[in-house]
C-alpha cells in the first residue's frame, strides 16, 4: 500500500528565502553579534542539557498516574489533541498469524492454493474478519458459511497468538507514544477486531514488548467493533473514539496500515499517516493519506503540523 517511492514527503513545505537571497547572505557573511546575544551564550549548554532530559523523560514508562502530570498545555486547541492507532499490522504483525490461521482454515474445505502476501495484502488486509470470513466462503466457493469459516479460522488465530510475547510489536511505537504522551496528546486505539482478541493482541503484543507503556490505561480509550454497527472504511469507529476522547475529529491524527483504514480515518475528518507494512506495502493505495512513512518512529516528526 505504500507508494513506489516508499515515503511520502509532508505536503506543507517549509517556508525558507529564495535561492538568490540565499547566496546573497552567504557571500555577506553572519552579521555581528549583539552584546545581548553574547550575553546568552553560556547559558546554550544549560539548554542543551534541558533538551536531553526532556528526551530521556519522554522514555520512562507511560500509563500510570504520573502520565497526567505531562504537559498538558501543548494539548493545542479546544480538547486538546489526540493520536488514533489501528492495530492489526499497524501496532502489531498479526497479519502473519492471521494469514497463517485463514490458510489452515482453509485448508479443511479446499486443496486450493493458500492464500499469499499480495493477495492477502490487496484483498483481505484491514477488512475486519467477517468481511474476510463472507470472501473466503464466496472466492473459494467453500461448502461451508461465512461463520464456520470464522469459527475454524478464529480458534487458529488464537493457539497461535494466545502466548505473552507471541505477536510481534512493530518499529517506532516506544519513540511515538512517548512523544504524543509527553505533548499532552490522548491516545486511544480503533481496531476492526472484537473486543476480547483486541485485548489479547495488545497483551501479548504491545505490553509484552514495549519499553514505553506497561498497562492498557496508558490509553485513554479502546474502540474495538463491538463498539460500532458499522466497520471500516466507515469512519463510525473513529468519530467514536474522538468522542470518547473529547477531542475534536480536525485535531486527531491516524496511524493505519491499510487503504481501507486511511479511508475510514479521512471520512471521519482526521489527519492520516499510513505506515505500510510487508502485505500492505505496494498492494494498497495510499493516495488518501496525509503521509505515507516507512515506520511509526517517522510519525513524530509530523505530529505538529498545524490543523
Amino acid at each position: 500500500m505504500m507508494a513506489a517511492s516508499g515515503m511520502s514527503s509532508p505536503r506543507r513545505s517549509a517556508h525558507g528565502v529564495s535561492g538568490c537571497s540565499a547566496v546573497a547572505s552567504a557571500d555577506a557573511g553572519p552579521p555581528p553579534m549583539k552584546r545581548s546575544e553574547r550575553r546568552l551564550l553560556p547559558l546554550l549548554p544549560l539548554a542543551m542539557l534541558g533538551l536531553a532530559a526532556a528526551a530521556a523523560a519522554a522514555f520512562t514508562t507511560l500509563g500510570d498516574s504520573s502520565s497526567e502530570a505531562v504537559d498538558q498545555d501543548l494539548g493545542g486547541g479546544e480538547g486538546g489533541r489526540a493520536l488514533i492507532f489501528d492495530c492489526d499490522g499497524t501496532l502489531v504483525d498479526t497479519e502473519t498469524p492471521y494469514m497463517d490461521a485463514f490458510n489452515q482454515a482453509l485448508a479443511l474445505y479446499t486443496d486450493a492454493m493458500p492464500v499469499d502476501t499480495v493477495t492477502w495484502g490487496r484483498e483481505l488486509s484491514g477488512r475486519g474478519l467477517e468481511t474476510d470470513a463472507e470472501y473466503a466462503v464466496r472466492e473459494f466457493k467453500l461448502n461451508a458459511t461465512a461463520d464456520e469459516f470464522l469459527r475454524h479460522w478464529k480458534r487458529n488465530f488464537g493457539k497461535l497468538t494466545n502466548r505473552r510475547g507471541s505477536i510481534r510489536l512493530l518499529d517506532g511505537f516506544d519513540e511515538l507514544i512517548a512523544h504524543a504522551k509527553r505533548r499532552g496528546w490522548k491516545v486511544a486505539v480503533a481496531s476492526s477486531s472484537d473486543r476480547a482478541g483486541l485485548r489479547r493482541k495488545l497483551k501479548n503484543g504491545v505490553l509484552a514488548h514495549s519499553h514505553a507503556i506497561s498497562r492498557l490505561s496508558a490509553f485513554d480509550t479502546i474502540v474495538s467493533n463491538d463498539d460500532v454497527s458499522k466497520h471500516k472504511p466507515d469512519p463510525e469507529i473513529y468519530l467514536l473514539a474522538a468522542k470518547r476522547l473529547g477531542v475534536e475529529p480536525k485535531n486527531c491524527w491516524v496511524v493505519e496500515d491499510s487503504a481501507t483504514g486511511v479511508l475510514a480515518g479521512k471520512r471521519a475528518g482526521m489527519r492520516v499517516a499510513a505506515v505500510p507494512n510487508e502485505y500492505t506495502r505496494g498492494t494498497n493505495d495510499f493516495r488518501k493519506a496525509d503521509v505515507v512513512l516507512k515506520s511509526m518512529a517517522e510519525v513524530v516528526g509530523v505530529l505538529d503540523w498545524a490543523p
